[in-house]
């Protein structure tokens, strides 16, 4: 079932890909996980070389979204520097319903400078879609406001949203193993980064991403992404560190998912 959640959707996954890009190009977060149940997996030397005959490219994100009939998905930057106190992250949570119409998006920003130590800066967004209503909810969740969907407006985004495509940084990858995640069958791959350093100079603490692929589809089930320099000796309080952390992944996959508008929506 084709799913066209709409240009805000489409914004937000624009939004998230540029912030990383940004963060390579010089503004990075801490290595911490994603969510205390996603802990970034230890990257192994030993894996064994990709077979020919297993496919390691992955389809586009929203063309491989487009071939569920729902899903629930979460795609996070992490960036941390160049000093401890400059820190910021940006989470999509998305979620759509089992009708193929109705949809759920949260983004969530939070957000520290060494200019204003201890000081954690937090914004959040809900929008709904349910039917022929689409609502917005204010952060704390006590106001909100419903507008009709305006099927001009809609068109106009779903073209929008057939335009573009996320396929985040794959590099040579190493096949680790075929798995079973998210309750879909998947091909495990490793990758290094090439190039990191080369222009700043800095020393490489970390360049390693890893992915999982359904095998049925070739859409990206988890997608993680981890990237460090220093641009010093360790333990040099003088020395910046700049880190970097991205993270696709997608659940309850094809499984039962309503959407419902919040009760501040009626």
């Amino acid at each position: 079932m084709k799913h066209k959640p709409g240009l805000l959707i489409l914004l937000s996954i624009l939004m998230l890909a540029c912030n990383l890009i940004s963060i390579s190009a010089g503004q990075p977060e801490q290595a911490g996980d994603p969510a205390p149940d996603k802990p970034l997996l230890p990257f192994s030397a030993s894996a064994t070389p990709v077979p020919t005959s297993i496919p390691s490219q992955p389809v586009g994100l929203r063309q491989g979204l487009a071939s569920l009939n729902s899903y629930r998905l979460e795609i996070r930057t992490i960036n941390n520097g160049p000093t401890a106190d400059d820190k910021n992250e940006v989470t999509m949570r998305y979620e759509s319903g089992s009708d193929g119409e109705s949809w759920h998006i949260s983004n969530t920003v939070l957000a520290s400078t060494a200019e204003e130590p201890g000081v954690v800066e937090t914004s959040q967004t809900d929008q709904y879609k349910v039917g022929d209503s689409m609502c917005e909810v204010s952060e704390d969740g006590s106001e909100a406001e419903e507008t009709p969907v305006d099927p001009q407006a809609q068109e106009i985004a779903d073209i929008w949203y057939g335009l573009f495509d996320l396929l985040p940084m794959i590099n040579e990858p190493t096949f680790i193993g075929v798995e079973t995640l998210n309750g879909v069958q998947t091909n495990h791959f490793r990758f290094n980064v090439s190039g990191l350093g080369a222009t700043s100079g800095a020393e490489v603490v970390a360049s390693e991403g890893e992915y999982w692929l359904a095998v049925d589809g070739q859409y990206i089930v988890k997608y993680i992404l981890r990237l460090e320099t220093r641009n010093g000796p360790a333990g040099d309080a003088n020395a910046h560190t700049m880190r970097s952390e991205f993270y696709i992944e997608v659940k309850d996959i094809n499984q039962p998912i309503v959407i419902s508008l919040p009760s501040s929506c009626r």
